[in-house]
């Protein structure tokens, strides 16, 4: 059996934020599969579940490239991942393409995360984050020619039934994302804060808000300090126009992740504001 089949549950389970299912996958499988990937998939559960500390103790600076890349994941090290990314031998691991490229993209390094997932066009785990990549930089156009591209040969794999509803979602095609999330989380059995909070989003685009609440509220039962969930609490009550509610999710997510994204967002914003009143008065 090759190592995509020995770790083709696994890694889907990751991507769906399942991680207790695909740590319990990883541990049933057998001694003779391939000990690099097995503890990859391993060591980036573990991160997904908020253990950082445990992945930095047992990965130490002299581990091989493609463990030192989820060290410097753990570490939002874009500098240590660019270094890693230079050598070409790194660089034809799939694997290690996608890790690094997390961290890139993270830091803004938008052009190199692609150059590495480019090498891999037949990967599925690429192919959803160059898709993902995209979708970031408005680039919906070639997310859309990408995923058409998957769809010829993915024969609708998990990772890329998860590209397509984030495509069709940026499209504003919100009934097709929310159905193809949906199936999605019924064949695989799981119901994760990331599937919650994406439906969620599908649902207040489609201006169902109580629906999109409760289940972000699901999601907040799983994980109380999920920084993503506390921002679509925070959205999804602005759209309800629940002040009280708006300001205290923004509260609680400035205590759980004050680099958050949505955060940075609304202080430019404000600051932007501000200087255009200025300029009025």
């Amino acid at each position: 059996m090759s190592d995509i089949d020995d770790f083709y549950t696994a890694r889907n389970l990751l991507y769906l934020g399942a991680y207790p299912q695909a740590l319990a996958n990883l541990s049933g499988l057998p001694r003779t599969c391939n000990e690099l990937e097995l503890k990859s998939l391993q060591y980036r559960a573990y991160l997904g579940q908020g253990n950082t500390a445990l992945v930095l103790a047992e990965i130490p600076p002299t581990s091989h490239p493609t463990l030192l890349a989820i060290r410097h994941l753990a570490l939002n090290d874009a500098a240590g991942t660019q270094t890693l990314a230079s050598d070409a031998a790194n660089q034809q691991s799939a694997t290690f393409a996608a890790i690094a490229a997390q961290t890139l993209a993270s830091a803004g390094l938008t052009d190199d995360a692609l150059r590495l997932l480019d090498q891999h066009p037949r990967s599925l785990e690429c192919v959803l984050l160059t898709v993902a990549i995209y979708l970031t930089i408005d680039r919906v156009d070639l997310a859309q020619k990408l995923v058409a591209r998957a769809r010829t040969w993915s024969d609708d794999a998990p990772l890329a039934q998860l590209a397509e509803a984030w495509t069709a979602l940026a499209q504003g095609k919100v009934n097709e994302a929310h159905y193809a999330l949906l199936e999605l989380a019924q064949a695989s059995s799981v119901d994760t804060v990331r599937l919650y909070c994406a439906l969620a989003v599908t649902k207040m685009h489609l201006a169902q808000y109580a629906e999109a609440e409760a289940l972000l509220q699901s999601a907040l039962e799983k994980d109380p300090n999920h920084p993503d969930t506390l921002a679509n609490l925070a959205i999804c009550a602005s759209l309800s126009a629940n002040s009280a509610a708006r300001a205290r999710y923004l509260s609680q997510l400035a205590h759980a992740a004050p680099a958050h994204p949505f955060l940075l967002d609304l202080d430019m914003a404000g600051a932007r504001f501000d200087a255009a009143l200025a300029q009025v008065k």
